[in-house]
């Protein structure tokens, strides 16, 4: 019976001391499954004959279309910038539960570190900021509710993804929009419905 509680307590030392050494290791880098990192730009070995937008095609599109719209000088306005929530992603493809909203936020973030900053202003959307409101205030400051909060935005940025998938090939459409909401008291106001900036980004995978 000792001899068995011997070896119990040496075991319990033995985990005790592979735990400790354990904890003093640092994080293993985040080099994900293949061991390195990549350049986003790239595409992976795994990526071999998946035909879909990918990562490159997502520069590549937001890139684009920050430069077009930043170049808009009948829409950007250092004076009056438009005010602008981002839209959720109309997705319009043969996989209608992929989610494609990285598109809008790239370009917002790509838009707001570029020099069109001081022409366009971008804000959150209603829901976001009704949320954030009620869980800080918590209904004790009117003026401060969600029930008192007006959206400043007179324009949606937004993005129609389309593709057409045929004989082993698909082609896929990016239609990005810039659509006025109402009467607008920031940016051009052409009328509330209008699209007063549209650019596509189409790529086709074999």
């Amino acid at each position: 019976m000792k001899g068995n509680a011997v070896n119990t307590a040496i075991k319990a030392v033995l985990a005790l001391s592979i735990l400790a050494v354990t904890a003093c290791q640092p994080p293993p880098h985040n080099r994900g499954t293949s061991g390195y990192r990549m350049d986003p730009t790239s595409d992976a070995p795994s990526e071999l004959g998946v035909m879909a937008p990918r990562s490159a095609d997502l520069v590549n599109a937001t890139d684009r279309m920050a430069r077009d719209i930043a170049q808009r000088l009948d829409i950007t306005n250092r004076n009056s910038p438009p005010r602008i929530f981002v839209g959720q992603i109309e997705n319009k493809t043969s996989a209608p539960h992929a989610d494609y909203q990285v598109f809008l936020a790239r370009l917002r973030s790509q838009l707001n570190s570029s020099g069109a900053r001081e022409g366009l202003e971008f804000v959150r959307e209603s829901a976001y900021i009704e949320q954030q409101r009620t869980r800080e205030y918590g209904g004790k400051d009117f003026d401060s509710s969600a029930i008192a909060y007006r959206s400043r935005a007179d324009y949606v940025l937004t993005c129609e993804i389309y593709d057409l998938p045929r004989g082993g090939t698909n082609y896929y459409l990016l239609n990005y929009q810039l659509v006025q909401l109402r009467d607008a008291a920031t940016g051009p106001d052409i009328g509330a419905g209008a699209i007063v900036w549209e650019n596509s980004y189409e790529v086709k995978f074999n």
